[in-house]
């Protein structure tokens, strides 16, 4: 893993900073700080107050609820270049709606809330592209919500595989699923043997190609074509 300066320099083209000024940005970085997190590591708990928010630079965070019997619900997966807990910040009594756990070996960016909430009062353009950036992040959340609640578990689970393969991509394709089972189960609300007989017919049909967590797609139009 790459040192701090080198990894904070990696921020720089991230949406959340994009519009904030040389000054602006360095006083942020300045009062920001990495987590070194192996896996399991508790980032924050649901109902905690809500004091930072993070970008995952390595590895994986998984956002959860659990239930009262201890049951495990994963809301989101947070992959590397990707931001979490930033909506929280304008909540009136701002506290964490779910839990963050790293599932691997992670390295994570945490920058202090009411130091970016006071950059964003001097700054309109930034305080626009978050507006944006929200305003985004919350269709695509009702969106996998009428996914979840209207499509069938098989359509979840070929919605997922498509949207991971890159843009143009029209021929044979491998993508590799960095969840385990258990975890891509509970994001796409199944039980782990139902998606386990999904991805055997999948494969019996020809339409992907499973190899553990590698997947080949032959034909990307055979694989949407079952969302039809």
């Amino acid at each position: 893993m790459q040192n701090a300066t080198a990894r904070f320099a990696e921020l720089r083209g991230h949406h959340l900073f994009a519009g904030l000024t040389p000054p602006q940005l360095q006083r942020l970085l300045a009062a920001s700080h990495i987590d070194e997190c192996e896996a399991g590591h508790l980032l924050f708990d649901r109902g905690q107050p809500a004091q930072s928010f993070f970008v995952v630079l390595d590895g994986q965070v998984n956002l959860v609820l659990y239930s009262k019997t201890g049951e495990e619900k994963i809301v989101d997966i947070i992959a590397p270049g990707q931001s979490f807990a930033e909506a929280v910040m304008f909540m009136q009594a701002p506290g964490y709606p779910v839990s963050a756990v790293a599932t691997v070996p992670s390295q994570v960016a945490r920058f202090p809330s009411r130091e970016y909430m006071a950059i964003l009062r001097e700054s309109p353009e930034t305080c626009l592209r978050m507006l944006g950036h929200l305003s985004q992040r919350l269709h695509m959340l009702i969106r996998d919500i009428e996914y979840l609640t209207l499509e069938s578990a098989t359509h979840r689970l070929v919605r997922l595989i498509g949207g991971r393969i890159p843009a143009g991509a029209t021929g044979p394709v491998e993508i590799t699923l960095h969840e385990s089972r258990q975890e891509l189960a509970s994001l796409l609300s199944m039980k782990p043997e139902t998606l386990s007989r999904i991805l055997r017919h999948l494969s019996d049909s020809g339409t992907i190609v499973v190899h553990g967590r590698q997947l080949q797609v032959p034909d990307r139009q055979r694989l949407l074509e079952m969302l039809d």
